[in-house]
């Protein structure tokens, strides 16, 4: 029995010293598997990591391509270009593709019967869609242009100039067709404006599209230490008017020469006041080469009192004299020949509006126009004394920067013709790069 025992005790001994052996073997091996695991997680980690980090360097380059096309850093007279992104020379590949967009202004005219049926009236009119072009050419210039077409009008080149930045005494020149620094309202495409049309002031004088002339300008920014930011511009330009404009002769070979300086202060940290003043002279319709001459005067206040909310007065004047030949038909009895006998008329002519604008909402506003023309004696106009005076009324719905509805009514008192009355209602939207925003 005691022999037994012995045995059984010494069996369970041997048993017990095996079990924990084994015990711990086991947990080895699982503790070691898991840190295997564990090490392919982590390679499979950086892995991804390595891909997400090339996946974002490629953006980079992209966004810096974008950033490159569309900003271009002007070196000063005498130093070398340099290019964002560290780019030193241009390279000719996709990122430098031009800017590109699209404007569509869609007008429907209802005009007061009796009236005579010119374009654009009594109808839905794509008035006109401008194609808009634009790129930097290198770090110094940029070449912009704009193409008009019309549902009723030939297609035209409404601009397309050159602009050189970093000239000697930091001017900026350009050359081509473009609208110049003149005024306020002259400087602004239709689908820029508060109201439908152009101020009637606008319209007489230069065009119902306003002024686009081919020609060369210059413009700098003054510093004379002042608290007002002033900019002087001076420009020559080709002869002419714009459609149905009476200013000058309609002749190109007489040029004009045009000065504006513009004026710019805060009034409070909420509102500001932009003066203008402008001179323009130019060729009459006789062989004077300058023979109309012009002052004009513009002020613009602005108050922004809430995040997209402001209220807008802005008045603009021209004044102005004019010599040419005028009077009575003869005809030389010898030769047949029919001719005027030379008087010089230096009758005096103005013209001016005045514009209110209340942004009272994000995407509403409402405002109204006084316009005031007296017409420049021509020789359709030598009895004529009386001026226009018009009064227009209008909403606009901004529907997002790209997109805007306004209607607008119009009342005017005519020299030559009918009163006029008028419904207009005026949809315009923008695709592609636009550099005049809708809002």
């Amino acid at each position: 029995m005691r022999k037994f025992l012995l045995c059984l005790f010494t069996l369970c001994f041997l048993l017990n010293s095996a079990f924990p052996l084994y015990s711990q073997e086991a947990g080895f091996e699982m503790l070691q598997k898991s840190m295997l695991d564990m090490q392919k997680s982590m390679q499979q980690l950086q892995q991804t990591i390595a891909q997400q980090n090339e996946i974002i360097q490629k953006q980079q380059i992209q966004i810096n391509a974008i950033e490159t096309k569309t900003a271009v850093t002007i070196p000063m007279p005498g130093s070398t270009p340099v290019m964002p992104g560290g780019m030193a020379n241009r390279q000719l590949d996709g990122r430098w593709n031009p800017e590109i967009g699209v404007v569509a202004d869609i007008v429907g005219n209802w005009d007061s019967p009796g009236n005579e049926d010119a374009e654009g009236r009594d109808r839905v009119s794509a008035r006109e869609l401008e194609l808009v072009l634009g790129s930097a050419v290198d770090p110094y210039s940029r070449l912009d242009a704009t193409i008009a077409f019309s549902d009723f009008e030939e297609a035209s080149l409404e601009e397309a100039y050159y602009t050189h930045y970093g000239l000697p005494l930091g001017v900026t020149g350009r050359l081509g067709k473009f609208k110049p620094h003149l005024g306020k309202a002259l400087q602004m495409h239709r689908d820029s404006l508060d109201t439908v049309d152009q101020p009637l002031v606008i319209q007489r004088y230069f065009g119902v599209e306003g002024y686009n002339k081919a020609g060369v300008d210059l413009t700098k920014n003054l510093d004379l230490g002042l608290p007002v930011s002033q900019q002087v511009s001076v420009g020559l330009l080709e002869g002419g008017n714009g459609e149905d404009g009476t200013l000058f002769n309609e002749s190109r070979r007489h040029p004009a020469l045009y000065a504006h300086l513009k004026n710019y202060f805060d009034v409070t940290p909420e509102s500001g006041l932009e003066l203008g003043m402008s001179y323009l002279t130019g060729s009459s319709d006789t062989d004077m080469t300058f023979g109309t001459h012009i002052l004009g005067g513009d002020a613009t206040y602005i108050w922004r009192y809430a995040d997209q909310r402001h209220f807008k007065f802005q008045a603009e004047t021209f004044a102005g004299t004019r010599h040419e030949n005028i009077g009575d038909e003869s005809v030389d009895p010898d030769t047949g020949a029919s001719s005027f006998p030379e008087v010089d008329d230096s009758r005096g002519f103005w013209g001016s509006y005045i514009l209110a604008d209340w942004r009272f909402s994000p995407r509403w506003a409402v405002g109204t126009r006084f316009d005031h023309v007296s017409l420049i004696r021509t020789l359709d106009l030598v009895d004529s004394d009386g001026p226009d005076v018009g009064w227009a009324a209008y909403l606009t719905f901004y529907q997002s920067e790209f997109a805007r509805w306004r209607l607008q009514v119009n009342q005017r008192n005519v020299t030559v013709g009918n009163n006029e009355y008028e419904a207009l209602v005026q949809g315009t939207f923008a695709i592609g790069e636009h550099k005049h925003k809708l809002t």
